[in-house]
Parts: structure tokens; C-alpha cells; sequence
């Protein structure tokens, strides 16, 4: 899970002060200078890094035409449940760095969407992995698997 929200980073540079944040992991994994949440899809967790990089960049958009002083950067990174800071990067950086993130989650073998829970049919563990019960089913009628 990615965690989206807006940061106040307290003791660093003033210019690198001001981030949205996608922190790896979820909010146990987010620093600690979270701002309240005043835009959408700011304090959500997404399971598509994707979509979290867009969030951010909406977000960001927004906190920039509310506050033009502001220097507002994007970053992301994982606290291992520390407080670091993390160093914003480039639009492009982001989006590639989300379509990799994305390219190495585990997908269903049957519809190739994210898994969140891995499925199995129970007597055969190693028949496949699956999103969901449904994909299970579906895969299962359509190798016409036969159960013992």
C-alpha cells in the first residue's frame, strides 16, 4: 500500500520544508509531519502506486494554487516506521518509478489485476494465484480442472 499526504518536514532546508508524500507501506510508514487532510484522496492508502503518483500530483496542483509562496515538492520513500524525510523528484522520475513499482506486483493468473489476498484452489496450491474466490472459480471451469 502507498499512503498519500501533505508533509510540513520540520528541522530540514525551508525549500525542501513542503512535500506530498507517498510513503511505501502505509500510513505506519508515513513521517510524522502529516498536515490535516485537506484535499481529495489526501490520507488515503492506494494499492496502485499509479494511482497514488496522480493523487500526489493533484493534490500538489491544488496545495500550489491555495498557497503560491509555498515551494511544494512530491516524494516517496519508506520511513521502516522511523521519521526521514524524503527527497522529492521529478514528475517523470515519479511516474516511472510507479509504472515499475506497478510491473513488479503479483497479479491474478486469470483476469492479470493486483492481487491484495492471494486465492488457491485449496486441493492444489500450485494450480495458480488469484484476486479473488470468483478467479478461482472461473479458472478453475475454464482449464476444466476437476476436483478429487
Amino acid at each position: 500500500m502507498w499512503f498519500v499526504s501533505r508533509q510540513s518536514y520540520w528541522g530540514v532546508d525551508p525549500d525542501d520544508q513542503y512535500v506530498v508524500e507517498i510513503a511505501n507501506g502505509g500510513l505506519d510508514y508515513a513521517n510524522p509531519d502529516m498536515l490535516a487532510a485537506k484535499y481529495a484522496g489526501e490520507g488515503e492508502e492506494y494499492s496502485d502506486p499509479r494511482e497514488a503518483v496522480e493523487a500526489a500530483l493533484e493534490i500538489a496542483k491544488l496545495w500550489k494554487q491555495d498557497h503560491p509562496e509555498l515551494k511544494i515538492g512530491i516524494a516517496h520513500g519508506s520511513t521502516g516506521g522511523d521519521t526521514m524525510p524524503f527527497e522529492a523528484s521529478e514528475v517523470e522520475e515519479l511516474k516511472a518509478w510507479a509504472e515499475k513499482a506497478y510491473e513488479s506486483l503479483p497479479k491474478c493468473d486469470r483476469c492479470g489485476e493486483l492481487r491484495k489476498e492471494t486465492w488457491h484452489i485449496t486441493d492444489d496450491p500450485d494450480f495458480g494465484q488469484f484476486c479473488s474466490e470468483y478467479c478461482v472459480e472461473e479458472y478453475a471451469a475454464q482449464n476444466n480442472y476437476k476436483r478429487i
